[in-house]
């Protein structure tokens, strides 16, 4: 079986993360790839910067460690090191030389031999890896006011009387204990278009939040290893909300307990005729729990939140649905797109995925890894290669305020 090697966009993203304030275990985690390998790359980038990760002769991407050495000398060296693990590379060095009957100046240096020893580590002996908690930096600040954050979540497949599976939208504020909104539909019928409905909704009747934190739902986010961002995740940039993300159900707490508060208060006990009719209970029972209900909420010690946090009744932006296209703005989308880059391999075809549409690169990168940014300026993807040599300007498609907001532009 033949070793798996990083690609250039990998090591990339290894050295994005350690930049990030992630170390080196926290990468390697992150990225499933050995601390070994982590460091190696990280430690030829602080040589040689971003070009050392793609050596111009393509070697250390070819082969690896003892790529120039036989087949037969490599897998002594593993052989050995699985019957005898506490070895080190001075005393089993010789020791290969003897079994193979080679002089030992013609065995691969120490070196050499350990970073061999290491991308085997998993099928060697296991390696006790430190699990690490989330850190406070993987999220934004705490809020210190309300509506500066937002907590949503879905709640999937609720049996409710009457009705069926049920899936429901809850957003909590993240800094006092009123509730913003929850939003009902059949099971599984929801996408982005539904979620920017409802959210239209609860700016209406809250204002614009600062930041809204969600969990890594797919119909909302793109996922991998180099996510290009999704309508929704521009949508709000657009209006000036960042989208931040929860990566454990722990960090999204808020919006977590609200999913057993509606089911208590709205579910449990009741049948139901049909959409309608949930929806407009919903809301009543939400208006009841922020207005009268006593809380054990933060600070609230029995009284209903907007009597402790009368505050949250004033917005912090005011947003209408009707004005909604002179309050997005295609610059933040820009300064958004601008903050970030992209690494992608190039097809057999000469063509690169940004978003879900088609790029053509050209055929004399097939098979490369390439980095994409985005020039606000100008309004274009800037494509380069691996040594950061710019190869392509392509003008994005898809990229206007119809497609991302579902908005049509036309009067009336």
């Amino acid at each position: 079986m033949g070793q798996r090697r990083t690609s250039v966009s990998e090591r990339n993203r290894f050295i994005d993360l350690k930049l990030a304030g992630h170390t080196l275990e926290e990468v390697a985690e992150e990225t499933r790839w050995s601390f070994d390998c982590v460091r190696y790359w990280w430690r030829c980038y602080r040589e040689g910067g971003r070009k050392a990760l793609d050596p111009p002769d393509g070697r250390k991407q070819r082969g690896g460690p003892m790529s120039t050495f036989s087949g037969i000398i490599r897998f002594a060296f593993l052989r050995i090191k699985k019957e005898r693990p506490g070895w080190g590379a001075e005393v089993a060095r010789p020791r290969v030389a003897e079994r193979l009957g080679l002089p030992e100046e013609g065995m691969p240096g120490v070196s050499t031999i350990e970073k061999y020893w290491a991308r085997y580590k998993g099928q060697l002996y296991k390696r006790q890896r430190q699990r690490h908690s989330v850190k406070e930096r993987a999220k934004g600040a705490e809020p210190k006011a309300t509506h500066e954050r937002w907590q949503a979540d879905f709640k999937v497949k609720i049996q409710v009387q009457g009705l069926g599976r049920t899936d429901v939208f809850n957003i909590r504020d993240d800094f006092s204990p009123v509730k913003i909104g929850s939003f009902v539909y059949p099971c599984n019928t929801w996408d982005d278009r539904q979620v920017q409905d409802a959210l239209r909704q609860a700016f209406a009747r809250w204002g614009l939040c600062d930041r809204f934190q969600t969990d890594k739902e797919k119909r909302l986010v793109n996922t991998g290893a180099h996510p290009f961002p999704s309508r929704f995740t521009l949508w709000l940039a657009g209006l000036g909300v960042e989208h931040e993300f929860a990566h454990c159900a722990q960090e999204n707490g808020c919006a977590e307990r609200f999913h057993r508060t509606w089911h208590s208060r709205v579910v449990e006990g009741r049948s139901f005729t049909d959409y309608e009719h949930i929806q407009q209970v919903s809301d009543d029972e939400l208006e009841w729990i922020n207005d009268r209900l006593p809380s054990r909420g933060r600070e609230c010690n029995g009284r209903p939140p907007l009597e402790v946090y009368p505050e949250a009744k004033r917005p912090r932006r005011l947003y209408t649905p009707e004005q909604e296209l002179e309050t997005f703005s295609m610059k933040r989308v820009y300064r958004h797109l601008a903050e970030r880059h992209w690494w992608r391999r190039v097809s057999k075809v000469g063509q690169i995925s940004i978003g879900g549409h088609r790029y053509g690169a050209g055929m004399a990168y097939a098979y490369q890894d390439v980095k994409v940014s985005f020039d606000a300026n100008a309004v274009e993807f800037v494509v380069e290669d691996s040594q950061g040599e710019e190869i392509k300007r392509l003008e994005p498609k898809g990229l206007t305020v119809e497609e991302i907001t579902g908005l049509s532009l036309e009067p009336g």
